[in-house]
């Protein structure tokens, strides 16, 4: 299936199509990262605009200290930071959680690099994704420096039943009649796992 696929399926229509480059790091966590917790750090460049994130991301909620507003981002001072639960589907009814922390950097300098803390090097493979965006809607196609092609639809919502089964019923339902496979593996994990 593709993008466009989609879109017809959920009977919407899209603003024009983003293209992103995003690339992975292999680096050295800090050391208070919390156990259960991987740690990502990724970049994205789009129209000339480089972003940096760091993302902490793990299958149990987040510890309750530090909070959002005390933590220290490992990329230095900003105030792009957010505390997420992503809500994913393996199959119809069989509902995956993520809880997050991450943080970001963004500039028009092509030559930002992490932190030298971090100790980073950019992993050997690149992906390209491509958003649509439908109202709260975002479709992205995730091709792989494999030659893998990811589908992902996602919209914000809270996370409670209701939310999670008007997802379902609107968006999930008719992309398993378009035969797409749930992953239960996150895109930063896929997009992640490469050599070096």
């Amino acid at each position: 299936a593709t993008p466009q696929d989609v879109l017809h399926a959920l009977k919407l229509q899209a603003d024009a199509p983003r293209r992103f480059e995003v690339r992975y790091f292999d680096f050295q966590p800090p050391a208070d990262v919390p156990p259960g917790l991987d740690a990502i750090l990724r970049q994205r460049v789009s129209g000339g605009v480089t972003e940096l994130t760091f993302k902490l991301r793990g299958h149990a909620p987040l510890p309750p200290q530090p909070t959002l507003e005390d933590w220290s981002c490992p990329l230095g001072a900003t105030n792009e930071r957010k505390d997420e639960v992503d809500v994913g589907f393996a199959s119809a009814g069989r509902v995956l959680k993520a809880w997050s922390r991450s943080c970001s950097v963004e500039t028009h300098d092509a030559a930002l690099q992490p932190p030298p803390a971090l100790r980073a090097r950019l992993k050997g493979c690149n992906s390209t994704m491509t958003r649509l965006t439908a109202g709260h809607l975002k479709i992205e196609q995730w091709q792989q420096a494999d030659g893998t092609t990811l589908i992902e639809a996602s919209r914000p919502g809270h996370d409670t039943k209701a939310s999670t089964r008007s997802f379902e019923r609107e968006v999930l339902a008719p992309l398993l009649a378009l035969q797409v496979q749930p992953l239960e593996r996150s895109k930063s994990a896929i997009g992640g796992d490469c050599a070096r």
